[in-house]
């Protein structure tokens, strides 16, 4: 996709050489990942001289704005040079751009990777969210994982904020509804027309895919919520007030349940085991995906996957799925 042949998957990453055109448009249409950066140098450094010369020395110019604030994170592991806030230091005062910098140091080897995103890429635009929202880009790769598009219909019960529902519809449509900027907008090789051409052109993968796309929460805040977020796309997300056991009997459907958990499910215990009732009982023909905590057991019929979900430590049950 996008031109783009060989990748090399690493830990939490995927590395792979292309244009810088192909990348901004796999920044808009690849949905899963969370942010897009590329390697500006790479040099082996033991001390704050050398880390100064080498900084120094970076054509700037190339990749930076001229104007605006220099943003640096900085990670060190196995290094002489350790102190994060030196090392930030010692950069900003010899790069007079703008623009965000991640400084990684592993075993005294230095590289610098310009982010080309800014906000992180789970940030689409203007959604409200409701309690513990879950983030775009682990909802678009749930759909991925669990194959949504060869299904008829999406339902989406304990809804929250609607992600699931959004990313498939998004991911569905035939046009792409872009509502933020990205920081490759700033670079000095950014070619703005040929970004807007490339807009007016775009399809999203699964687009003209007709799945249905069913949306409900028990709660009346969440459906306003939901109608809010998904005012762009109400023609194909059907949303109904309604209480997941209360729903009919479906086939060939995929249902993406993100229950309450911790302390929002205080009063509720034993909810996972009651939704997988309510699954091998109603829905024994559909593909199923459920977040819940490490400690939730709901029966030798669902696969285990470990996830993180903003830190948290959550476990994927599959049912019927892959």
């Amino acid at each position: 996709m996008f031109g783009i042949s060989t990748c090399e998957q690493q830990s939490g990453a995927v590395c792979f050489e292309a244009k810088l055109e192909q990348v901004w448009q796999a920044a808009v249409l690849s949905r899963c990942a969370r942010s897009f950066e590329i390697l500006i140098s790479e040099f082996h450094c033991e001390n704050f001289g050398k880390l100064e010369q080498k900084i120094k020395y970076i054509p700037w110019e190339l990749y930076l704005p001229q104007e605006g604030e220099l943003k640096i994170n900085v990670n060190c592991e196995k290094s002489r040079l350790y102190h994060k806030g030196a090392v930030a230091e010692r950069i900003k005062n010899n790069v007079n751009f703008g623009g965000k910098l991640n400084v990684k140091f592993k075993d005294d080897v230095c590289s610098v990777w310009l982010d080309l995103c800014g906000e992180p890429l789970y940030k689409r635009g203007d959604r409200w969210v409701e309690d513990a929202p879950l983030q775009e880009s682990l909802a678009a790769s749930i759909l991925l994982y669990a194959d949504f598009a060869k299904y008829e219909k999406l339902i989406d019960p304990m809804a929250g904020s609607g992600v699931f529902s959004l990313e498939a519809a998004k991911w569905c449509s035939n046009s792409v509804k872009l509502k933020r900027d990205f920081d490759f907008m700033k670079m000095p090789a950014f070619r703005e027309a040929a970004f807007n051409n490339f807009l007016q052109k775009a399809t999203p993968p699964f687009a003209g895919k007709n799945i249905e796309i069913f949306c409900s929460d028990k709660s009346e805040k969440a459906i306003k919520t939901i109608k809010h977020n998904a005012k762009d796309y109400l023609n194909t997300i059907s949303i109904s007030k309604m209480d997941f056991f209360s729903l009919a009997p479906a086939q060939n459907a995929l249902l993406v349940i993100n229950p309450p958990y911790g302390k929002r499910m205080a009063k509720e215990k034993n909810l996972c085991k009651e939704i997988a009732k309510k699954i091998e009982k109603d829905f024994s023909k559909c593909g199923a995906v459920i977040l819940c905590p490490p400690w939730e057991n709901m029966g030798e019929n669902y696969l285990t996957l470990q996830t993180y979900n903003g830190g948290l430590k959550i476990h994927l049950k599959s049912y019927n799925v892959l």
